[in-house]
């Protein structure tokens, strides 16, 4: 397997009903929510249950293997230390059930990736994001123009009374937002919004996206941006575009000067970085968003407070926090009554619920990743562009980490195993080309000699490309 294999599907073409199933299974994992507001959580449960079998029954059936060496430790341990939480959990139950939707989301990150090219992920990806935009927009436009009052979940219409921050849909799409959309939420729509722009501006590159399309979808993520106005997803937005410019630049400086748009990079993101601390109160006045980081703030100081009982593995892992839970009903409760729902912190969440031993994998979960899709893009820099995504992709999941906790959980966690997966099978096709390397070294010297020798002629290779020894 090459290199190119792994970004681009199978040749000759045959039909394959993975890619569908990788659209729906990003959908189902990044617009969950919508289908709990249908149905009820128990519904979703087994609609999941069955998206998961299928998707393993097709993946087997259409001859795919996963590659155990090409798993990404450092997530394996997380999962692991998430499902021995049961052990010492404060509510082992509801662990053990949480453990199982951990381990079913890795399951499913695992088998997009060793199922599906690079191309073929970020296609259904894109898909998947591309529907939840415009069911979102259809879904906002109907409680606006049709029912004309806020939406709540279609299960709690039994309910005597709705708590303001359960509802769905507010329908203030035309008075200008925020919007929900049917993930029920701004700031993960707008995070869908940021996605979907990735995925179509590297299905742009690749020439696989007409001009329509382009404008369409583009048109559409930059709307529902402006009608979410999230701050963390706007800031996440700026950085990615500053890494497009930093790989563009990469591309297209001669090779001798990458060494310096590489220090410069570094110098300047730690120059940001000391900015941004020194002028955070300014920095957050200009978003707008100092009261909703004051809320953050008193959430965060709550749970750290919470994590100090029980420092080292954490009081056992939830993912999602039940409010009639006593520890959860507590944290911090909302001006309407209800208690909050999460961290609003990735780092802060992993410490919560796992201790400092899975505080400390997140840390390096995160920090390899990141290492290992950059290293990629400027490995490959003339090659696909498909090759960018993962490290546009992991820059705006580390983004939103530090204010949501997604990054654990549902779609993002998805992305994050079957990114992760990948890399581990681009890692395992590098080093099978080592030895090869190696065992070809004395004959390729042996020709600059020969070359050297004779300035006049130069060695092209069976090919008769000389580019691509230069390259």
């Amino acid at each position: 397997m090459s290199i190119r294999q792994l970004l681009l599907p199978e040749s000759p073409p045959r039909l394959t009903l993975m890619p569908a199933m990788g659209t729906w299974a990003f959908f189902l994992t990044f617009a969950g929510q919508s289908v709990r507001n249908l149905v009820g959580w128990t519904s979703f449960g087994l609609i999941s249950a069955a998206s998961g079998l299928l998707l393993l029954l097709v993946f087997l059936r259409e001859g795919h293997h996963v590659q155990w060496r090409a798993l990404p430790t450092t997530i394996g341990l997380y999962v692991v230390l998430c499902s021995l939480s049961i052990i010492w959990s404060a509510y082992p139950a509801e662990t053990a059930l949480a453990s199982i939707l951990m381990i079913a989301t890795t399951a499913v990150g695992v088998l997009l990736a060793c199922g599906l090219s690079l191309r073929q992920m970020t296609d259904a990806l894109s898909r998947a994001l591309e529907a939840t935009l415009v069911l979102s927009v259809l879904l906002e436009l109907y409680v606006a123009l049709v029912l004309r009052h806020p939406l709540a979940p279609l299960y709690m219409r039994g309910w005597e009374e709705v708590p303001v921050t359960y509802y769905w849909v507010y329908g203030d799409i035309l008075r200008g937002g925020p919007i929900q959309g049917i993930v029920g939420n701004r700031n993960p729509l707008a995070f869908i919004a940021l996605l979907t722009l990735l995925c179509i501006a590297v299905r742009w590159a690749d020439r696989r996206v007409k001009p329509v399309g382009l404008v369409v979808w583009s048109s559409l993520s930059l709307l529902i941006l402006v009608l979410t106005n999230s701050a963390t997803v706007w800031v996440a937005a700026v950085v990615c575009v500053a890494v497009m410019g930093y790989l563009w630049l990469m591309r297209h400086v001669p090779v001798r000067l990458r060494a310096w748009v590489v220090t410069a990079a570094v110098t300047m993101i730690v120059a940001l970085a000391a900015a941004a601390l020194g002028w955070y109160s300014q920095l957050i006045g200009l978003l707008g968003r100092t009261e909703s980081m004051s809320v953050r703030w008193e959430i965060w100081k709550a749970v750290l407070s919470l994590w100090q009982e029980h420092t080292i593995l954490g009081w056992g892992w939830i993912m999602y926090w039940i409010p009639w839970l006593p520890v959860f009903s507590t944290i911090l409760v909302r001006p309407d009554g209800t208690p909050t729902m999460n961290a609003h912190n990735a780092y802060i969440e992993a410490l919560f619920q796992t201790g400092v031993v899975g505080g400390a994998l997140i840390v390096v979960i995160v920090c390899v990743m990141v290492y290992r899709s950059f290293r990629l893009a400027e490995r490959h820099l003339n090659s696909e562009a498909s090759v960018v995504l993962p490290a546009l992709v992991m820059t705006a999941l580390v983004m939103q980490s530090f204010t949501e906790s997604r990054l654990l959980s549902e779609g993002n966690w998805v992305v994050l195993c079957a990114l992760g997966t990948w890399l581990g099978l681009n890692r395992t096709v590098e080093e099978r080309k080592r030895p090869q390397a190696s065992a070809t070294t004395l004959p390729q010297l042996r020709t600059e000699r020969h070359s050297s020798r004779h300035p006049g002629r130069r060695f092209t290779g069976a090919g008769g490309h000389s580019s691509q020894l230069r390259r």
